[in-house]
């Protein structure tokens, strides 16, 4: 796998910066806050390389998140099935990000990873923290952790008191898909263009209704819920099952509005041998998205 060339050495600094100030902790029993510490700051480096990466003409899709971890990493001595297959399946047994984000490293899911990867692509730069983001398979492995921290605030976001969710619901990464209870409508934040270059560090979200989910009662009743691009074609989806008939049902952005459909949900066998462990299956033909 190539190594990204003229890598940036500020984002490189930052990456290095980062760990060395937890230097200290382990990562078999890591501290309270460490979990969220972990997720934030990798979600948000990505993002900030994700843009640098597209503006200089690179090829994004060698950067794109891994739809599962690759078998020849599964089937290593290291690698943790039951973790997985908690992460993956049982999400809603993680009371908040930061135990998710702690799980991930105390099982060694994460390590291991990295280690198996290094060996498996040649890149030892892998296993070095000053240097890993150099390599495009550092954003695979941490774009696949992205999306098990997704799947997890799907249910967890109503559990923090938080219903929102970010990423790309529509046309971009920096979105924000926001559910207001009292009157089950969704809303979705795009920020704002800037023609001003000066103001551009300023980020303004600009907010619109896009629909609504009254019929199917309050979405935060602790029912079956995720945030997950089910159908693969690289925007997020709402699903939920229904409490009454425990029928699955999808909320996907089509034309700016959000249409909901019943959907059936599949095990395809193991997450290496297809893209996603579930997929989703539309009883009707899905729209090609525009």
């Amino acid at each position: 796998m190539p190594i990204i060339p003229g890598f940036p050495q500020p984002l490189l600094e930052e990456h290095k910066r980062w760990h060395h100030a937890r230097h200290s902790v382990d990562p078999n029993r890591p501290p309270t806050g460490y979990g969220l510490d972990f997720l934030s700051f990798h979600r948000a480096f990505i993002r900030k390389v994700r843009d640098w990466y597209v503006q200089v003409g690179l090829d994004s899709r060698l950067i794109e998140p891994w739809t599962s971890v690759p078998q020849p990493i599964r089937q290593a001595a290291c690698f943790d099935l039951g973790a997985e297959d908690r992460i993956l399946r049982r999400p809603e047994t993680f009371a908040s990000t930061d135990e998710l984000g702690r799980f991930i490293e105390a099982s060694g899911i994460h390590g291991c990873i990295h280690q198996e990867a290094a060996a498996l692509y040649g890149e030892p730069l892998l296993n070095d923290f000053d240097n890993a983001p150099a390599s495009t398979v550092f954003y695979n492995i941490h774009g696949l952790i992205d999306r098990w921290w997704l799947n997890w605030e799907g249910l967890g976001r109503f559990g923090e008191g938080m219903p929102y969710w970010s990423g790309r619901f529509y046309r971009s990464e920096a979105e924000v898909l926001h559910y207001r209870r009292e009157d089950s409508s969704w809303w979705l934040g795009m920020a704002e263009e800037k023609e001003d270059r000066a103001a551009a560090e300023e980020v303004r979200l600009d907010w619109g209704a896009i629909g609504e989910s009254g019929r199917f009662g309050p979405l935060d009743d602790g029912r079956p819920f995720r945030v997950w691009d089910s159908d693969g074609d690289g925007r997020l989806e709402v699903l939920f099952q229904s409490p009454d008939t425990g029928e699955w049902w999808e909320g996907s952005l089509r034309d700016g509005r959000l249409e909901w459909k019943a959907i059936r949900l599949e095990n395809v066998g193991l997450p290496s041998q297809a893209g996603d462990s579930l997929r989703a299956k539309p009883r009707r033909k899905r729209k090609t998205p525009t």
